[in-house]
């Protein structure tokens, strides 16, 4: 049987996701819209899986790229990792010859931590080349991918984050009974960590951070809540055994529990190496939680006048992080008022509605 004429192919309503990760609060956010207008969601974590519904004729739809980590950075070796970036592309390529769009929403510049960035390189090249749509969140994507490949700028469309308004429920009204329901003390500073435990970011600052403000005479608890992944077990024991006080919950954290550890923290450190976005500032600001940030010049240039947050001196991280700690500006109402104030002007609505707009065009 010959190749079905893609003028006879059912037209469908429909957004293929890969990585099909469907219990991503952003992603189910992001999408939210577009399902009320009547698109089918569809979506493959498995790799092989998504290269036989990228290579059926029959299939219909967008197709929405999200992260390109699952291509290159689950293969076995450097020959691996080709060998995937170059299936992906060719199903992607064979996909858009049958008529189909491609939205990507390009989340880093290139996978954290990345082990064949060559590899990485050239896919994402590929990508801003295959795709109708470049989908950016921060305003400073394109300037920063521009070190390392192109995005055509007639491609480019921003939908800036949303706050997780709805997605966790209310924060408790005690925090001191938050405290006590995640086994921290109720005396002194909660400085908290939270999510993915990997290399990049840049955990052992925290902890140096926090050692150096305990030396000083601040009282100062770590919290520390997410699943490690990659090479963090030596940092993890250090911190462990050290003199800061911890506070740890190493695995996911329930979806129910989310509004406990974000009342019972008095501020969260990022104190990662590299970011482009983080979706964990904005649940922070979700539930009026002050925040520390890189000073990378794109987040500067964004965010630089918000009163809930501060940034730490990346050449001497560690130093500086322990300086905003000590000075307790994040116990101050207005902080915490101006992150609230920071959610309420992005609501997952608007979001959502903006996406939704974006597929309506592409399909």
């Amino acid at each position: 049987m010959g190749p079905v004429s893609p003028a006879l192919a059912p037209e469908k309503r429909r957004i293929f996701n890969f990585p099909g990760w469907r219990d991503n609060a952003y992603v189910q956010l992001l999408q939210e819209e577009a399902v009320e207008r009547g698109y089918e969601l569809a979506g493959r974590p498995d790799f092989d899986e998504a290269l036989r519904e990228l290579t059926s004729p029959e299939r219909r739809g967008v197709i929405h790229v999200q992260w390109t980590s699952p291509v290159t950075e689950w293969a076995v070796d450097a020959k691996d990792a080709r060998r995937r970036a170059d299936l992906f592309l060719d199903a992607l390529y064979s996909a858009k010859q049958w008529g189909r769009r491609i939205l990507w929403t390009l989340h880093n510049v290139l996978p954290h931590d990345v082990v064949y960035p060559k590899t990485a390189l050239m896919l994402h090249e590929r990508l801003a080349e295959l795709a109708d749509a470049i989908h950016v969140i921060s305003p400073g994507t394109v300037e920063l991918a521009s070190a390392h490949y192109a995005l055509p700028p007639e491609k480019v469309v921003g939908i800036p984050h949303c706050s997780y308004d709805g997605v966790y429920g209310d924060a408790p009204t005690d925090r001191a009974a938050a405290r006590e329901a995640i086994g921290a003390r109720p005396d002194g500073t909660a400085a908290m960590f939270f999510g993915w435990i990997r290399p990049y970011k840049g955990l052992e600052h925290l902890a140096r951070a926090a050692e150096i403000a305990v030396g000083q005479g601040a009282e100062i608890e770590v919290l520390l809540a997410g699943r490690p992944q990659g090479a963090v077990d030596g940092i993890l024991a250090d911190l462990e055994a050290g003199p800061v006080r911890v506070t740890t919950h190493l695995q996911r954290v329930a979806d129910e529990d989310v509004p406990t550890w974000f009342t019972a923290a008095d501020v969260l450190v990022l104190p990662y190496r590299a970011i482009l976005n983080s979706g964990n500032m904005f649940l922070a600001a979700t539930y009026g939680l002050p925040i520390i940030l890189p000073d990378a010049p794109h987040l500067v240039a964004e965010f630089g006048e918000e009163a809930w947050i501060r940034f730490f001196d990346h050449e001497r991280p560690a130093e500086s992080i322990a300086e905003l700690l000590a000075d307790g500006w994040f116990h101050q109402e207005e902080a915490r008022a101006a992150a609230r104030a920071f959610a309420d002007a992005r609501p997952p609505r608007a979001m959502a509605e903006a996406y939704a707009d974006l597929v309506e065009r592409l399909s």
